[in-house]
């Protein structure tokens, strides 16, 4: 019963694909900013279950884009000092939520990976990124690159936000509509 309500809701899903009219970028935009508080919503959710702080968080967050970065580098991503680093890596290894290792060729630094309890990527988020695998398994070589492409120069443009002082007098770019 349950292989024919899944086989019925990706036929939905398909007819619906094909009926619709394409989206312009202006929906595409706005399907991407309610996607973004989505997730908010959904951090929101995660800070208050595993009960803690916005600083916290973002570090666990980070653990997961993250190949075992340094303590340096995470107190770079937050912008906490090299004792905040250390005051939030505290809080989350005495939880088991993270572990603190020696780096390999350089003892002085300290890596830091997902411990015993981190929190594992499950439920709605787990579907959400077969998802994303399904959509990218789909494209050609060319738009994979170009999907790549575009989401690094957001990931740029977000990330320099707010560094100029030119950035209330942009204009929109019209290319993208």
């Amino acid at each position: 019963m349950m292989y024919l309500d899944k086989l019925n809701i990706n036929l939905a899903r398909e007819i619906i694909m094909e009926c619709s009219p394409p989206l312009n970028s202006s929906e595409v935009f706005r399907m991407l900013l309610s996607l973004h508080r989505s997730y908010e919503l959904c951090e929101t959710r995660l800070r208050h279950r595993l009960d803690l702080n916005d600083t916290d968080l973002r570090a666990v967050n980070l653990l997961r884009s993250m190949q075992t970065p340094s303590s340096g580098q995470l107190a770079r991503e937050l912008g906490v000092s090299s004792a905040g680093i250390t005051s939030v890596l505290d809080r989350l290894e005495a939880r088991g939520l993270i572990e603190r290792k020696h780096h390999p060729a350089d003892r002085r630094r300290t890596m830091v990976a997902a411990g015993p309890r981190f929190p594992e990527a499950t439920g709605p988020g787990q579907v959400l990124l077969r998802g994303v695998h399904k959509f990218y398994a789909q494209l050609d070589p060319p738009g994979r690159r170009n999907l790549a492409a575009l989401l690094q120069q957001a990931r740029t443009e977000l990330d320099q936000s707010g560094t100029t002082s030119d950035e209330n007098q942009a204009t929109p770019d019209k290319s993208f509509q």
